[in-house]
């Protein structure tokens, strides 16, 4: 935690946003990050991620993810230049990395990441889901990296 230096672990309890929050969630014994964020009474983000490097010699490496979950709340919305007042009541950043533990690419090698976030209401039922997928590495057939 970038605010009070404690380490947050992945559980299959929903993070909440009580306060100013700057953390970095990852999983003890998981290589993927399977985490969920209440983002108001009854709904929730739900965030999916994943990761590997492909070796020359065909290998696959795993790599562990971790995210950030990140919420000026009150008193740092109001100092913020960049940042209305009230504008912490309608955002929070997530972003899942590659944050420990990463994997060496080498030149030819692949780095492969999945990520599916899901916005959801409150009888868990999916209102939409967002799905991207990165590979830093040799370019495909149509010219795509």
């Amino acid at each position: 935690d970038q605010l009070t230096a404690k380490s947050h672990v992945q559980n299959d309890e929903p993070i909440t946003i009580g306060g100013e929050v700057d953390r970095i969630y990852s999983h003890p014994t998981q290589t993927d990050i399977d985490v969920v964020i209440s983002t108001g009474v009854g709904t929730s983000v739900a965030l999916k991620s994943s990761a590997f490097v492909t070796k020359l010699n065909g290998d696959n490496v795993v790599a562990p993810v971790g995210v950030v979950v990140w919420n000026p709340f009150i008193e740092k919305a109001k100092s913020m230049g960049d940042f209305d007042d009230e504008q912490y009541k309608e955002m929070i950043c997530v972003e899942p990395g590659m944050l420990k533990d990463v994997p060496i690419v080498e030149k030819g090698d692949q780095f492969h990441f999945s990520q599916t976030i899901t916005s959801c209401d409150d009888d868990s039922e999916k209102v939409k889901e967002v799905e991207g997928e990165e590979h830093i590495g040799k370019k495909n057939k149509v010219g795509k990296e």
